[in-house]
């Protein structure tokens, strides 16, 4: 059986380069925020960045493909040099795209519906 899983790398000019491990294939910003460790890197992205998205995408194994699951990504995150520097991963995709961190919404500003009740 064939793992699947991805590399994703968030890097911005005044911020930290951060790395995560995630299931699958990610394709675009609407995948990534489906990821909760991700989504909440970014709710905490300060304002104005332009945040670049880096995603690597990998089978471990051959056979029928499966994303992995989070057993596996602990595995992977563990011993991903070594799996790469052993050609025991193969590349499938290496793509990435830019977006501005002012584009997320995370419900910012928005009161929920006890803050309003308060406020009567």
């Amino acid at each position: 059986m064939s793992k699947m899983f991805s590399v994703v790398t968030l890097d911005a000019p005044n911020s930290l380069m951060t790395e995560y491990f995630v299931p699958g294939r990610p394709d675009g910003l609407d995948e990534l925020l489906d990821c909760d460790e991700i989504s909440e890197a970014l709710s905490l992205w300060p304002l104005g960045d332009t945040i670049e998205a880096k995603i690597q995408t990998y089978l471990y194994r051959e056979g029928e493909t499966v994303r992995a699951d989070e057993d596996d990504l602990a595995f992977f995150r563990e011993h991903f040099d070594e799996l790469n520097a052993s050609d025991a991963l193969d590349c499938i995709s290496d793509h990435s795209f830019s977006f501005e961190s002012d584009e997320l919404d995370f419900g910012y500003g928005e009161e929920s519906e006890d803050e309003e009740d308060l406020e009567l």
